[in-house]
């Protein structure tokens, strides 16, 4: 008996390890830092509507279309996505957005960057993001106006995830 207990005990803490919380951090070029927190998923503390798994493709998750999950329950949400760039920080609204990025680095070389951008100046700046993997890949975009973060766009249409996979870095239109 006692040592079921252990194997059970050992296991739960391995289970526990597995789920735990997570943070990205990364460097795009021009000195921008970038960290991206990831929380384990709790259906508990949020409303779900339509995501069990075989149960269609319809899901809300607290009134939105959750980005990054196909069918069934995600594992994680984004928790913050935040920017240091020339001095300043700016969080950038992660609403919507599941199993986003997980482990995976901020790029393989020749092949895919997952997030680029850049900054006109201190206050002036735009995003692309890059997240999750195969039928469930979306993409985000942001604008930092004025000093003040905006999503612009969050989707999954697949025409716009390659537009951001061939060109993550957003255009520079410099007066």
């Amino acid at each position: 008996m006692m040592r079921k207990l252990v194997v059970v005990g050992v296991m739960g803490l391995l289970a526990g390890c597995a789920v735990a919380d997570t943070t990205a951090q990364f460097e795009l070029p021009g000195g921008i830092k970038v960290s991206i927190a990831e929380g384990v998923f709790l259906a508990t503390k949020v409303k779900v509507i339509g995501c069990a798994v075989g149960g269609g493709a319809g899901c809300l998750i607290d009134g939105q279309i959750p980005f990054g999950i196909v069918r069934g329950l995600p594992k994680t949400y984004v928790k913050s996505i935040s920017i240091v760039a020339l001095g300043k920080s700016y969080p950038l609204d992660v609403s919507g957005m599941y199993d986003a990025w997980g482990k995976r680095p901020l790029e393989y070389p020749g092949a895919v960057r997952y997030f680029g951008g850049w900054c006109f100046d201190e206050r002036n700046c735009q995003f692309r993001g890059l997240f999750s993997d195969g039928a469930s890949t979306f993409v985000a975009e942001w604008r930092v106006v004025q000093g003040r973060g905006m999503r612009t766009v969050l989707t999954d249409s697949s025409d716009v995830v390659d537009l951001f996979m061939s060109h993550i870095d957003p255009p520079r239109f410099v007066d």
